[in-house]
C-alpha cells in the first residue's frame, strides 16, 4: 500500500487554504489601518491639547510645531508640516475646524500612501463629546472612515 497524498487530496487543501486567505485578509488589512488611524487620532488630540495651550497662554496660534509642548516624530517639511511613518501632521490647516476657544485652525493628519484619506479635530460636538472627522476622495478611504466612526462629506481646508 502506497503512503501520501493524491493530487485532488492537495489540490483541496490549497483550495481551502486560499479560501481562508481570501476571507481573512482584508480583515488583517482593515485592523492594521484602523491601528495607523488610531495612533494619528491620539496625536492630533495631544497636539490641539498643546495648541489650545499655547493659544491661551498667548492669545496667539503657534507659528511651527517647535512652540508646542508635543514632539511629533518624523523629517521635518516646514515649520508647520511633519511627514511621519504613515501620516503627514499639518499645524493650523483645518481652517473650516477651529480648536474650540481659539482662532487656531486644528491640526490635520493626512495618510502619506495608499488610499489618502485627512483626519482633523475637531469638527462637530455629539451630545457633550467632540468627535474626530475624516474624509477621501476614494471610495476605499471613505469606507476606511466610516470603518472608524469618522465619516463626512466635508473637507478641513
Amino acid at each position: 500500500m502506497k503512503k501520501g497524498f493524491t493530487l485532488v487530496e492537495m489540490l483541496v487543501v490549497v483550495l481551502i487554504i486560499g479560501v481562508l486567505t481570501a476571507v481573512a485578509l482584508p480583515n488583517y488589512t482593515r485592523s492594521i489601518e484602523k491601528s495607523r488611524a488610531t495612533e494619528a487620532m491620539n496625536m492630533i488630540k495631544s497636539l490641539n491639547d498643546a495648541v489650545y495651550a499655547y493659544a491661551a497662554e498667548r492669545n496667539a496660534c503657534p507659528p511651527s510645531f517647535a512652540k508646542v509642548l508635543v514632539e511629533v516624530p518624523g523629517e521635518k517639511i516646514s515649520d508647520t508640516e511633519v511627514k511621519g511613518k504613515f501620516f503627514t501632521y499639518k499645524l493650523n490647516a483645518a481652517t473650516q475646524a477651529p480648536i474650540p476657544g481659539t482662532a487656531c485652525g486644528g491640526v490635520v493628519a493626512e495618510r502619506n500612501e495608499g488610499e489618502v484619506y485627512r483626519i482633523w479635530n475637531p469638527y462637530s460636538t455629539v451630545g457633550d463629546k467632540r468627535t474626530l472627522a475624516c474624509y477621501g476622495e476614494s471610495t476605499e478611504a471613505q469606507n476606511i472612515c466610516k470603518s472608524m466612526g469618522l465619516s463626512t462629506t466635508e473637507r478641513p481646508y
